[in-house]
């Protein structure tokens, strides 16, 4: 019988809660201890699962010689002392997005988990979705043709954060999911942020990041919009698609179009039309991706990876890239929108 992973969640809050039933289902984990500062947060821990333990401190959690991991979600500022305390003490750790709020702290955490041989996972879930892996096929395999733009949304009227604004919650999520669709390299951003329901933290932003190949992607993020959307469209030489990444509505559409070819080499200036052409000719829903739900395949993997000694898709060196480009968007944001070169 395989040796069972021992995890200790710290944070039970909203997504703690969510992420915990994952970890209880998983046949290779079993939670030996839920911690979090807030009395009220534990409390309702011991009466939803009154056999795991819990514990007010970090410093109690890490007391257990049986514990081999440390799963961490908590608000982005304790990220990198969290994590860092536990690498310390030897666990693998997963962490919710973002790995950090400083790029030099990000480095220290994934140089700590490589010295330490630990497995570090940051929670870009949107990675395990099916459907995502689907459109970085389409995208390699050209069917898409040329890719010229990304357009990403992440809008809703819901939970509104006080603890970070806008971009350091949404933007961890579209730009692992540009890193991972595109082959090119982000080389700088522009950000233009606005604040309308918190005086001191942006609720709503705009980013445009330029890729190393030419491919543009815009960022439109809003927490006060009629409609609730994580969505993604990419612009192809040959077709456009569409992706709804909100989980209980998924779905991926293929577009097939076409532009007129007008030859303005051939034409004098007076001749050349003064619009061109252009239609769509086809459209198609994709299948195939609704069989895995994202969160449970990003633990599974995060399991897998601390049992065999390997890899997770989310590790440390995709999560430093992406802390690359939240960190010189906040640049852009506090320049005015200036445009920030990215040093990845």
């Amino acid at each position: 019988m395989v040796k069972k992973i021992n995890i200790g969640l710290v944070g039970a809050g909203y997504w703690g809660q969510k992420l915990l039933p994952k970890f209880l289902a998983a046949p290779q984990a079993a939670v030996k201890a839920v911690c979090d500062i807030h009395e009220g947060n534990r409390a309702e821990i011991q009466q939803k699962f009154p056999n795991i333990p819990t514990a007010a401190s970090l410093d109690d959690l890490l007391a257990s010689r049986d514990l081999d991991a440390v799963t961490i979600v908590t608000p982005p500022a304790t990220h990198f002392a969290l994590a860092k305390a536990a690498l310390e003490a030897g666990k693998h750790v997963w962490i919710e997005k973002p790995l950090a709020l400083d790029l030099d702290e990000g480095r220290q955490l994934v140089q700590l988990a490589r010295a330490r041989k630990n497995v570090l996972f940051v929670d870009h879930t949107f990675l395990y979705d099916p459907a995502v892996r689907m459109i970085r096929d389409l995208v390699q395999r050209g069917e898409l043709g040329d890719i010229y733009h990304l357009f990403l949304q992440r809008l809703n009227l819901g939970r509104i954060k006080r603890d970070s604004n806008v971009w350091w919650n949404s933007a961890p999520h579209d730009a692992s999911i540009v890193l991972y669709v595109l082959s090119g390299r982000p080389t700088g951003v522009n950000l233009h942020g606005y604040r309308y329901l918190q005086a001191n933290l942006e609720d709503l932003n705009m980013a445009v990041i330029e890729m190393s190949d030419g491919v543009s992607a815009f960022v439109y993020h809003n927490w006060l919009y009629p409609e609730n959307t994580a969505k993604l469209t990419v612009i192809g030489s040959k077709r456009l698609l569409v992706y709804e990444g909100k989980f209980d509505k998924r779905a991926l559409t293929l577009y097939d179009y076409e532009v007129e070819n007008c030859d303005a080499s051939r034409l004098s200036l007076a001749e050349l039309p003064t619009t061109l052409a252009s239609k769509m000719i086809a459209e198609r829903k994709l299948e195939g991706f609704l069989d895995r739900e994202p969160l449970a395949a990003a633990v599974e993997d995060f399991l897998e990876s601390v049992r065999a000694g390997g890899e997770p898709v989310s590790n440390g060196d995709l999560s430093l890239k992406v802390l690359a480009v939240l960190e010189a968007g906040e640049r852009s944001m506090r320049a005015r929108g200036a445009r920030i070169p990215i040093d990845i």
